[in-house]
């Protein structure tokens, strides 16, 4: 129950009492008290009940009420006591004002009381709410600490995935696929690579179907090559740093955006930018999240190509840039395998550089390796691509030629030596036009496995040179 119904009731209970009591003192007749003593005993009583609604009457209404009752009572009592001609009964008026003296102050106190439970209520309940938004703040906190600590997760799979990769394309493929993963919001996804001898930026690849306009990027990518450093915009409407008219064809694409540059050894390798068409879509930490996983993209990135390298150097001879020979029969195995299913042609020339000793002789050992170095070019010049040369040993070299016979092998063996021919070189001031003697051999009408291939192949080009050099011989 409130306290406003609690007055209430008080207030109706003291009414209540104050018409009855009032009514019954005015049933007793006058001149009852000297006859009925019992009847003037019950009239002290009734009288004497008054102090209870007084009381009542000040918990109920208050002190300007319960005076007012107190008078009234007061007045009444009196002039029931002058009516009933019992003057010596008039003192318990002076209980009236003992009972107003005693619900004046109980009302004080309770209104003391009241106010420093209502106060200490108030405070109670700034502390709870105080408490709730602690709490509340708590629980947002302890939410987002499980969402990074989820994010985070997610990078560690992200580390542990770049660690198994070595093959660039698949690594462009994870850095899209763990940035979708880790950010998790919708959005193109584009990886940009810096090229090298150009120095400028080139799609390398992106998510999704859409066709993309800016392969070289846009502004935004351009703003982040130049200032190397992660970008967000969350409305390119809006942003101040870029000019609006050049947003103009943009925003229809990407309203807002995160992008952050791929470093490695100081120098930007990239950019990975995430766009989406609608404004306010990324934030702070999602750009975050978007610069770590860059930093783990670059470092893939950039074992990816040394492992390239490294592979590169496993079977490209460090002097020419040809094939090596272990590499260079691999292949040709193969080659004869994949030929013979297919029942298609392949040939083999082996190669040699005519009087090569006495270039050495007369200039050096280093214009022997600025010879193998030239003819090396020219070769790599004169075949067709998915021709394989390579090293074969000294001054050797042997070139697969994939899916031509005999006849094909010839009119490509002449071309060589005309190229050859007309390349001289220079060595120490002096113009040396070197010569070149082929052997040819063919699959499947010479030889129908790879070893006896490299043995006539290399049968014909000691006839060549037996014949007299700077020719070829398929037979």
């Amino acid at each position: 129950m409130t306290p406003s119904v609690k007055r209430a009731v008080l207030g109706i209970l003291s009414l209540a009492v104050f018409i009855l009591l009032t009514f019954l003192l005015y049933k007793i007749p006058p001149g009852q008290s000297i006859l009925a003593p019992a009847a003037v005993k019950s009239a002290d009583t009734l009288i004497f009940t008054y102090n209870i609604v007084i009381i009542l009457a000040y918990l109920a209404f208050g002190t300007m009420f319960g005076l007012s009752i107190t008078i009234f009572s007061s007045f009444l009592a009196l002039l029931f006591v002058l009516r009933i001609g019992i003057i010596d009964h008039s003192v318990v008026i002076i209980s009236f004002f003992l009972s107003a003296i005693a619900g004046h102050f109980y009302r004080r106190k309770k209104s003391k009381l009241t106010n420093l439970y209502r106060l200490k209520l108030e405070k109670l309940s700034e502390d709870i709410n105080v408490l709730s938004n602690d709490i509340e703040e708590k629980r947002k906190g302890i939410f987002s600490v499980e969402e990074k600590l989820k994010r985070y997760a997610v990078l560690k799979e992200v580390i542990d995935s770049f660690s198994t990769q070595l093959l660039l394309d698949d690594i462009k493929k994870l850095i899209l696929e763990k940035a979708t993963k880790t950010i998790g919001k919708e959005g193109r996804i584009l990886l940009f690579l810096v090229d090298t001898e150009k120095q400028e930026l080139m799609l390398s690849a992106s998510s999704g179907t859409e066709r993309v306009a800016a392969k070289k990027g846009d502004l935004f990518d351009r703003w982040v090559l130049k200032n190397r450093k992660p970008l967000i915009v969350e409305d390119v409407v809006a942003d101040f740093r870029f000019s609006t008219d050049s947003q103009e064809g943009l925003k229809q694409i990407s309203r807002s955006l995160i992008a952050a540059p791929l470093v490695s050894g100081g120098k930007i390798i990239g950019i990975l930018r995430m766009d989406n068409p609608r404004e306010f879509t990324y934030t702070q930490d999602d750009l975050r999240l978007l610069d770590i996983i860059t930093d783990l993209g670059a470092v893939a990135i950039e074992n990816a190509s040394l492992y390239a390298k490294t592979q590169e150097l496993a079977i490209r001879d460090s002097l020419t840039g040809l094939a090596v020979r272990r590499y260079f029969m691999e292949r040709l195995q193969k080659e004869v395998k994949r030929t013979a299913m297919r029942k298609g042609s392949l040939s083999l020339l082996m190669l040699d550089i005519d009087h090569f000793k006495k270039y050495n002789d007369q200039f050096g050992h280093a214009a022997g390796d600025i010879i193998l170095k030239h003819i090396a070019r020219v070769l790599s010049s004169t075949i067709k691509e998915g021709d394989i040369t390579a090293r074969y040993g000294g001054e050797e070299m042997v070139i697969m030629l994939c899916g031509r016979g005999k006849k094909e092998a010839l009119r490509d063996a002449e071309d060589i030596l005309r190229a050859v021919k007309n390349n001289p070189v220079t060595l120490r001031r002096h113009v040396a036009n070197v010569t070149v003697s082929i052997g040819i051999a063919s699959y499947p009408e010479d030889a129908s496995i790879s070893e006896g291939l490299i043995k006539i192949a290399d049968e014909r080009l000691y006839k060549a040179k037996a014949r007299g050099r700077d020719q070829v011989c398929q037979g």
